[in-house]
């Protein structure tokens, strides 16, 4: 009996696997990424359930929640159970999803059996995947990109605007990371033939290599880097501008973009390096700073004109509702018990344990615009000066200064020197 039973057993399993690979396969052949590996959902907090069934198609990567039970328990095979994050890994031909839940097993639902999340995770590291996604709402989108594949851990943002049922309007994707990965195969699925606009933040590559990847789209259009195929890590103008978006007027700070019926302000702040914008989103309240202002190092070409920066987005929040600041990256931990100090992660950390919150409330406008002003005040006649150029020779070609966010030990505080000390060192370590 109990080998009857066995015999049963794997013949049923290999009936499961069978079925899973089908819909492997037909995911690739649709041109999306599946990856065969185990994927795990970023978090399990039932109040980052949105409670918004997800009404179109997924991006892969991107955790999603179980809105009903699908599947019976069995010996050989676990049902999907309502509240369960799962993670989408691409979308059939028949405009379903296709899931993976914790051990990997594949599933096909429809885009009405499953909830989008909302907020923010407790934690952005998983290495199961190139791009990590979560939803803040339902049609706005953050990617992170794998520590494996970038040291820098980017942030970007994908919004969306639909008409309610799941056709988009038009979608805009603030930054596209350092394209290490191709990000193509998890944007096309998404927006389909709808117009895709294309914003970079500033001129560092790591914040639009992906545009490459994008070009082909049918309907794309890009303010930033103009790619052609190449790639240039520095590329000067006109290869990099973002004139256009203020219609070419040197003068102009603000400009109001409608993706759909969604509208979306961008600004110029200057500072980070001489072309950085930030961007505000009025549905959701948000403010997308970038490297301007993160929990990071606090790169500065320019130090007059980042004050000045500070000061517009003061005036700007304090005229505009806005719920978080978003920015590129997060190099800092949480502050620590003991101590309510953070620590900084090194550039090249393949893993950030306990890392500071994506999110960070307006007071950090003021932190960091203090903090700037602390390490220009300690400064000598010349001001502080990092070379990059004999520092950070692949990174960039203009010098600028490390300032430490608010809250990092005092042995990262002690002054701009320190800091480059130690970029210094680690770098003819490097070299050796």
């Amino acid at each position: 009996m109990r080998g009857s039973m066995q015999v049963v057993g794997q013949a049923l399993v290999a009936c499961v696997f069978a079925g899973a690979l089908l819909l492997l396969s037909e995911s690739l052949q649709a041109g999306e990424k599946s990856p065969l590996n185990r994927l795990r959902p970023l978090d399990s907090r039932p109040e980052l359930d949105s409670g918004q069934a997800l009404g179109r198609a997924c991006v892969p990567g991107e955790t999603v929640v179980m809105r009903e039970n699908v599947g019976k328990d069995s010996s050989y095979w676990r049902g999907l159970h309502r509240g369960q994050f799962v993670v989408c890994t691409g979308n059939s031909r028949n405009g379903e999803l296709l899931v993976a839940d914790g051990p990997g097993r594949v599933w096909q639902l429809s885009r009405t059996q499953v909830n989008a999340t909302r907020f923010f995770p407790a934690e952005w590291t998983a290495y199961d995947r190139d791009y990590l996604v979560w939803a803040y709402d339902r049609n706005t989108l953050i990617f992170r990109e794998s520590l494996a594949n970038s040291f820098e851990g980017n942030f970007f943002y994908l919004l969306l605007d639909d008409d309610g049922e799941g056709r988009l309007n038009g979608a805009l994707l603030i930054d596209s990371g350092t394209g290490y990965a191709n990000l193509r195969p998890y944007i096309a699925p998404l927006i389909g033939s709808s117009p895709l606009t294309v914003v970079n933040t500033h001129s560092h590559w790591d914040h639009f290599g992906g545009n490459r990847d994008l070009q082909s789209l049918p309907n794309v259009r890009f303010y930033g880097y103009q790619p052609d195929g190449r790639y240039e890590p520095f590329p000067q103008y006109p290869r990099y501008s973002v004139d256009a978006l203020f219609d070419g007027e040197e003068e102009s700070v603000h400009r109001e973009l409608g993706i759909g019926k969604r509208r979306v302000t961008a600004l110029k702040i200057p500072g980070h390096t001489g072309d950085s914008i930030a961007l505000y989103d009025a549905r959701e309240q948000l403010l997308f700073t970038s490297d301007t202002v993160c929990p990071c190092l606090l790169f500065i070409e320019d130090w007059s004109a980042y004050l000045q920066s500070a000061a517009l987005l003061k005036r700007f929040v304090a005229e505009n509702p806005v719920k978080w600041l978003l920015g590129g990256h997060l190099e800092m931990s949480r502050p620590k018990a003991d101590n309510r100090q953070h620590e900084y992660f090194y550039f090249g950390s393949n893993s950030h344990r306990d890392e500071h919150a994506l999110q960070l409330p307006l007071s950090y406008l003021a932190l960091a615009e203090r903090e700037v002003k602390r390490v220009l005040a300690d400064a000598d006649d010349q001001g502080p000066r990092y070379d990059a150029r004999r520092i950070d020779k692949p990174f960039h070609d203009v010098p600028m200064v490390p300032v430490p966010f608010p809250g990092i030990p005092s042995y990262y505080r002690d002054d701009a020197n320190r800091l480059v000390d130690i970029l210094r060192q680690r770098h003819a370590s490097d070299e050796r």
